[in-house]
């Protein structure tokens, strides 16, 4: 009976949408046109050489060279004075470098032993090189960036441990947050270990799973980057070894009763920039221990790179003392050449997202003449030379294109390109360019495992991308989030087509009560209405124990949901919602067809893909309901 009524409801709903559909339908959008896949040569015979073959989304080939290492001659740290028994070691690594550069086909080997280190090592124009660490490790408390790699080829960095001095500063501590009773807008937070009781520690408050003490309580977020603000912490004393007063002005009055990360900083240094046209590099067996911002950090033109075998995460011998690992991203990928390879890393504990990858765009401020002036973070370059596109204010792709003559930036803050020609009169005030010789697509993410740390495991803003095999565990937010961002502070992708993601677990993942999947567009804090997204399949994934939406998702023409299994389980608290996909009017041609819904009711809501769009609504349904293909 119950099945009965939920088809009549269903049968209602479509007899009163088709009539207004029937003239949508006879203008249905075409799916966009297939493109040219990536086929790259094999890259000449090198006696210092060898080479790896990528295969990507679509049948999409590329290959990345690493040194071949019983052809390099090799040379100790040693020799220039780098010991486990210096307080300081950057000069000496620095000048092992140097001679690296210098000479071509070296094999870099450490002794094993823990390397103090102050400043920052920077490799630069080194070519056929392996930098191997042999299992020593480099403790570190410098605040920027720690490893530089600049206009290097073929250059290898292996078996290597970086570790953050927590004894000189703690980078974060667990702690449960108390109210004092009788005094307004006053907390106490109470730690876990005494040894990180500071008042230096409220750079950033995040609530956490009080079993665990891992970022991610479930169903709940409650955070607060103003820990250094005096307008909202007003005074901040230790009160015992192991707790801290804290007198606010009300904006932390509901945190009392939870669990905490609290941190000393966030988005500090990167602890291994690659810039600078790099190709070629590879990152191989590293551990990375923790640090102030963000792991790894790829961008300025850089191409054809491996991440293998990379964990990030608190130093096992330590997770009992040591909550975090790093206080940003994992890994940042922006204004690249693409072509890359991340596989059987282990990533967590991180204070932002697991890996970004993204290439920046520009909001056009003003048009006079030949010049446009226009808002962009650091991850939008444009030299003279290159290819610029646009999009309208729609965002959707003009079809124009401009070289830059010359580029610089205003008085005021702002980016202003030069272009060589005259421009179309359509490029005008809220238009968007980027930079098409840089969109940083092709690349294989697989056989990863990513978890419990604070934001999204995957933000995937460019083309071409195949994401297989990997594990998704208790992630705060969006296990996958396919976006383009513009936001005041950053301005990150232009659109994305060709996405693939198959044969991945998602195990309770975005907690918080987040989509698992988001695909869409944020401009200014809103959605757009134009088809930014194309050609993205999610297929053969397993989904269990969900805690909120399964997808939302707008912005694309030609998504396919297929064969996936899906399992709401039990470690979350019911909701009638729970397990929904939400398509928004901006998606067409939408295929829902194949997928197993282990544990819910045939015709159940929570089976019911909700849509603004009356077309998608029904093709949606149709294919969930039973008849499968139907689009």
């Amino acid at each position: 009976m119950k099945h009965l009524k939920t088809a009549l409801i269903l049968l209602c709903i479509v007899a009163l949408a088709a009539a207004g559909a029937a003239c949508v339908l006879t203008k249905r959008t075409p799916a966009p046109e297939t493109r040219e896949v990536l086929s790259e040569s094999v890259p000449p015979a090198n006696a210092l050489r060898v080479f790896e073959e990528v295969n990507g989304v679509g049948g999409s080939r590329f290959y990345i060279q690493s040194p071949k290492t019983d052809a390099l001659q090799t040379v100790s740290v040693s020799r220039f004075g780098a010991s486990p028994d210096a307080s300081d070691n950057a000069e000496a690594l620095n000048a092992a470098f140097a001679y690296c550069r210098d000479n071509p086909g070296t094999h870099l080997a450490f002794d094993k032993g823990v390397y103090s280190v102050c400043g920052p090592l920077l490799l630069e124009d080194v070519r056929d090189a392996c930098i191997d660490g042999c299992g020593a490790t480099i403790l570190y408390d410098y605040g920027s960036s720690l490893l530089t790699l600049r206009r290097c080829e073929c250059v290898q960095v292996r078996d290597l441990t970086f570790e953050w001095d927590w004894d000189k500063i703690p980078l974060s501590a667990t702690a449960r947050a108390v109210g004092v009773k009788g005094e307004k807008n006053t907390l106490d937070f109470v730690f876990d270990n005494p040894d990180y009781a500071r008042e230096d520690m409220l750079y950033a408050v995040s609530q956490c799973d009080p079993e665990t003490g891992t970022y991610g309580a479930k169903g709940t977020y409650i955070e607060s980057y103003d820990g250094q603000n005096p307008e909202v912490v007003r005074q901040v004393t230790k009160i015992a070894d192991d707790t801290i007063r804290v007198v606010h002005n009300g904006a932390w009055a509901h945190f009392a009763g939870n669990a905490y990360i609290l941190r000393s900083t966030a988005y500090g240094g990167s602890l291994i920039d690659i810039y600078d046209r790099c190709r070629d590099i590879t990152l191989d067996a590293l551990n990375l221990y923790g640090g102030t911002g963000m792991g790894i950090i790829v961008g300025e033109r850089t191409s054809h790179f491996i991440l293998r075998d990379i964990f990030i995460g608190p130093d096992p011998d330590k997770a009992a003392l040591h909550c975090t690992s790093l206080d940003a991203d994992a890994v940042h990928i922006s204004d690249s050449d693409g072509c890359f390879l991340i596989e059987n890393c282990d990533f967590s504990r991180q204070g932002d997202d697991d890996v970004n990858i993204n290439s920046g765009i520009g909001l056009i401020r003003s048009v006079s003449g030949r010049t446009v002036t226009f808002e962009a973070d650091g991850s939008m370059n444009v030299d003279p030379g290159d290819a610029v596109l646009f999009r309208n204010t729609r965002f959707d792709l003009m079809d124009c294109t401009a070289v830059a003559e010359s580029c610089g930036q205003t008085e005021d803050g702002l980016r202003e390109v030069t272009f060589r020609d005259a421009l179309p009169d359509g490029i005008k005030k809220g238009c968007f360019l980027f930079n098409r010789d840089n969109t940083g697509g092709n690349y294989v993410i697989r056989n990863n495992r990513f978890h419990e740390h604070r934001a999204r495991s995957l933000l995937l803003q460019t083309s071409d991308g195949l994401v297989e095999n990997n594990v998704f565990y208790k992630t705060t937010h969006n296990a996958i989030k396919i976006i383009m961002d513009i936001n005041g502070v950053w301005h990150e992708g232009t659109g994305a087509d060709n996405i693939v993601v198959r044969r991945n677990k998602f195990i309770e993942c975005a907690v918080i009560g987040t989509e698992i999947i988001e695909v869409g567009t944020h401009l200014l804090d809103k959605s757009n209405h134009s088809h930014a997204f194309t050609n993205v399949r999610i297929e053969d994934n397993e989904f269990r124990d969900v805690c909120g939406n399964l997808m939302v998702v707008n912005n694309v023409n030609n998504f396919v949901f297929k064969n996936n299994t899906i399992t709401l389980g039990s470690a979350f608290r019911s909701d009638l919602g729970k397990g929904r996909a939400y398509f928004l009017s901006d998606c067409v041609n939408v295929d829902l067809s194949g997928n197993t819904f282990t544990d819910a009711p045939r015709l159940s809501l929570v089976r019911v893909a909700r849509s603004s769009s009356p077309i998608v609504w029904l093709r949606v349904n149709a294919a969930m309901l039973g008849k499968d293909g139907a689009k």
